[in-house]
C-alpha cells in the first residue's frame, strides 16, 4: 500500500493563512478531498494522511470529519494544546477516533528553547501514553534544538515534516545533512516525511 503521507486541507482564509506569502500564491486557493482524490488514483496512490494546517481543534474535527467521508485519508494528524493543564481529558476525547495516528504543533513559528519548555515538554510525555505519533515542523537551524528533545522521548514516534526545511535558497545543506544523519540515528522510528513514496505499516 503506497500513501501520500503529507496532506493539507482548506478553505483558503486570507487572515488565518496570512503565513502564505505572495511567493507561494499557487497555494492561495480552497484544497479539498475532491481535488486531490482523482490525482492519487492517477498516480496509483491508495489514500493520504491529512494533517493539520491549523493550530486549532476545529482543524482536527474538520480533518477527521473529511476522513469519515474521504476512504482514501487513511489516517489524521490532529493539533490539540499540548500545554494545556486538560490535555489528558482532550486526548481522552480525541482517541476514540480510530483515523486519528498524531498531533503536531508549529513549531517552526516558536522561539529558540521552545521544545525544551517544561509544559511542552509534560504534554509531549502525556501524548506518548496514547501511542500517537508527533509531527516535528521545524526549520533546518532547529535540528539541533531537535536533537535534544529527541533523546528526551526514545520511545516516542516521530514524523520529521518536509524534511526539517533545509535551505533550499543558499544551497547551505552540510549542517543540515550532518543533523538529519543524526537524528535518523535514533530508534524511535523516526521517519523523513515527503520522500516520494511511503508505504503504509
Amino acid at each position: 500500500m503506497f500513501i501520500d503521507s503529507h496532506q493539507h486541507f482548506w478553505l483558503n482564509d486570507p487572515v488565518r493563512d496570512s503565513w502564505i506569502t505572495e511567493a507561494m500564491s499557487v497555494i492561495k486557493r480552497d484544497f479539498l478531498p475532491a481535488d486531490l482524490e482523482p490525482i492519487l488514483i492517477k498516480n496509483n496512490f491508495d489514500g493520504c494522511v491529512a494533517v493539520q494546517a491549523d493550530q486549532s481543534e476545529q482543524e482536527t474535527h474538520s480533518l477527521l470529519f473529511h476522513a469519515d467521508h474521504h476512504n482514501f485519508i487513511k489516517g489524521v494528524v490532529g493539533w490539540v494544546d499540548l500545554m494545556s493543564p486538560d490535555l489528558r481529558d482532550r486526548l481522552d476525547y480525541f482517541s476514540k477516533f480510530e483515523k486519528l495516528k498524531g498531533m503536531r504543533h508549529v513549531i517552526q513559528s516558536e522561539p529558540a528553547g521552545f521544545m525544551s519548555r517544561p509544559e511542552f515538554q509534560r504534554g509531549i510525555r502525556i501524548l506518548q501514553e496514547y501511542n500517537l505519533t508527533y509531527d516535528l515542523l521545524i526549520y533546518h537551524h532547529q535540528l539541533e534544538e531537535a536533537l535534544l528533545f529527541v533523546q528526551q522521548f526514545p520511545t516516542l514516534k516521530i514524523v520529521v515534516d518536509h524534511l526539517a526545511k533545509p535551505s533550499i535558497k543558499t544551497k547551505e545543506k552540510t549542517h543540515w545533512e550532518l543533523n538529519m544523519a543524526a537524528l535518523a540515528t535514533f530508534k524511535n522510528g523516526i521517519t523523513p516525511c515527503e520522500l516520494p513514496l511511503v508505504p503504509l505499516i
